[in-house]
């Protein structure tokens, strides 16, 4: 697959973290500092935290090959974090 755009990738995955979770927000996604990796900020409540997601879990995600278990799968472990971390 060529080179993922992260604005695209941050619209894929602020729409999946709604799904999950409404009152997160997903604020930025950057490349990670390991190659393949990507960095997903989550905002609620005024806390913040992070997930750092493989690429190859992204691309699956985007071509549909994949039904996006894995994907959502990080996604709720880190909104779950940040709702057990920080309450409510």
């Amino acid at each position: 697959m060529t080179e993922l755009k992260v604005d695209l990738i941050e619209k894929t995955l602020r729409k999946e973290v709604q799904k999950l979770d409404k009152s997160v927000q997903l604020v930025a996604v950057e490349r990670g500092k390991k190659e393949g990796l990507y960095r997903a900020a989550l905002l609620k409540d005024g806390k913040s935290g992070s997930v750092d997601l493989q690429k190859e879990i992204i691309e699956k995600y985007l071509s549909q090959k994949d039904k996006g278990k894995e994907l959502r799968r990080a996604l709720a472990k880190a909104v779950s974090h940040l709702s057990i971390r920080y309450g409510r």
